[in-house]
């Protein structure tokens, strides 16, 4: 490999991460530049489902911000939208013992496009401890790409 190629890493930004920089700026700085971050950078790919780009686009209305407004859209011009099979929801489901049709897309969204997912929901993390997907808390994403 070359040093002008790097690779692609892949994420999934749960709503909560979004909602914890916006909601509480200067606790949720280092989480506001963390997403800033993964928007940004080129060897970074985001990917979403379509009830991802729902929740998003309601906080964002909601916090009515001009700054939560223009994240998301930067969000939005940048994130891929994976389709997610039933299958792969079928598996994921297992796994948790919440019914949130959320949770569950979510993770299958990950398991189908391999991603990691970044979210403070510990409703991810008997999925995570089991090895179908990778999770890492935002302090981790912080730690790991900051």
């Amino acid at each position: 490999m070359s040093g002008s190629e790097s690779i692609t890493q892949t994420y999934l930004i749960d709503t909560n991460v979004f909602v914890s920089a916006i909601k509480k700026p200067k606790k949720g700085r280092k989480t506001l530049q963390l997403i800033l971050k993964l928007i940004r950078a080129e060897n970074i790919r985001i990917i979403g489902n379509d009830h991802l780009v729902i929740e998003l686009y309601k906080y964002a209305e909601e916090f009515g911000l001009k700054t939560s407004i223009q994240i998301v859209a930067e969000l939005f011009e940048k994130m891929d939208i994976i389709s997610v099979g039933r299958n792969y929801r079928r598996i994921c489901k297992d796994y948790f013992d919440t019914t949130s049709k959320a949770d569950i897309l979510h993770a299958a969204t990950c398991l189908r496009a391999d991603a990691i997912l970044i979210t403070n929901d510990k409703d991810f993390d008997r999925i995570r401890d089991e090895g179908v997907i990778k999770v890492w808390s935002v302090s981790k994403a912080i730690e790991r790409l900051l």
